[in-house]
């Protein structure tokens, strides 16, 4: 996940860079590792990346540090990180086969009184070390919130109360850009939350109905009438205007045609980007089967590209829960999980629209 904003954090106070991960995820983590990438030592120190996972079970350390080093740390090539465990508790399900008993996943505290996944750290500190990367800090957290207890894994007597993350300069200056940071990963999936199943079915209904008038009255080929719906909607937004739902519904048709939704994903390198994203996430809370699949691909496209990693993921947990094979929603998880730069994606968007306008173009129907 893409650090949304970096400045006001000093490296050197434990306390600000564990209540500065909400506002640089977007959400406050629970059980998780939370990796800060720092750039730029000695001389001018900046932060990259923040990049978050849930812990690991036991025997999954070193496939876990090994999967960090081929992919985002690969990308990114910090000179150091800052490595921050929040929580104690493994995902029980999931670290079953490995730890038949409970209590084998969820140490609290080590032996020797260290905090918890205290073999966790070292594992991935480790094998970091041994790539050139040095850890500058290795935290643990209860959780980030205020007052909650933090400690450094190096030392008991380095250790203090995590101060209020809605307060720290970092959260200030997102707030003022408008950026909203959630309570937690479950808050943030509210926000694309899909309607109730009676809405989404006759909505799916209304859609049949809908597709069945426009090729009555365009034939089979209306591409440049799909196109019109899609860039007048994203105006519209952006004028403040109301979208009736046929409106809403006409969109989600359009952006079913590969060609036009790849068009569409240049709305979010452009001057219309926030009218385009608040568009997608209407759309993404009303769309039925399959037609979601293809909306919220472009909200996490549009979200991926201002830095918002947590929106992008929780945006494509619906792509893969409703078509787990849909191609821009596989390559868009795929960059997510290697940290892309944004700068680098927006690359890849504009000659996929290009791409999608010369074909178009070639079928006289631009």
């Amino acid at each position: 996940m893409t650090t949304r904003l970096n400045s006001g954090i000093s490296i050197n106070n434990p306390a600000d860079l564990v209540a500065a991960v909400p506002p640089m995820l977007g959400f406050a983590p629970t059980n998780s590792l939370v990796l800060l990438t720092v750039h730029g030592l000695p001389d001018a120190p900046r932060f990259g990346t923040t990049m978050r996972v849930d812990l690991p079970c036991p025997g999954q350390r070193s496939q876990l540090a090994a999967h960090l080093l081929a992919g985002p740390l690969r990308t990114h090539r910090p000179d150091a990180v800052v490595l921050i465990v929040v929580g104690d508790q493994t995902n029980r399900q999931r670290c079953a086969t490995e730890c038949p008993e409970p209590e084998t996943c969820q140490t609290t505290v080590d032996v020797d009184g260290s905090p918890p996944h205290r073999e966790l750290v070292d594992v991935v500190g480790d094998a970091f070390a041994f790539a050139g990367i040095a850890t500058l800090h290795a935290l643990w957290a209860s959780e980030i919130r205020a007052d909650a207890d933090w400690v450094c894994y190096s030392s008991t007597d380095c250790h203090g109360k995590v101060p209020d993350p809605k307060l720290s300069t970092i959260a200030a200056a997102l707030t003022a850009a408008g950026v909203v940071t959630f309570g937690s990963k479950d808050e943030l999936r509210e926000l694309v939350a899909p309607e109730s199943d009676e809405a989404l079915a006759r909505r799916s209904a209304r859609i049949d109905a809908l597709t069945d008038e426009l090729e009555e009255t365009y034939g089979p080929d209306r591409t440049s009438h799909d196109l019109k719906a899609v860039f007048s909607a994203i105006r519209r937004t952006a004028e403040g205007s109301a979208l009736t739902e046929d409106d809403l519904l006409r969109v989600m048709i359009a952006v079913s045609d590969t060609r036009v939704r790849d068009v569409a994903l240049g709305a979010a390198l452009g001057e219309s980007s926030d009218a385009a994203e608040q568009l997608w996430l209407t759309l993404v809370r009303k769309a039925p089967a399959p037609e979601l699949a293809d909306v919220a691909s472009l909200l996490a496209f549009s979200a991926y590209l201002r830095g918002d990693g947590g929106l992008a993921g929780v945006a494509l947990e619906r792509v893969e829960k409703t078509r787990p094979e849909h191609r821009l929603g596989v390559l868009l998880r795929q960059a997510l999980e290697a940290g892309i730069p944004p700068s680098d994606l927006s690359v890849i968007a504009r000659d996929a629209a290009e791409d999608a306008r010369l074909m178009i173009e070639e079928d006289g129907a631009w």
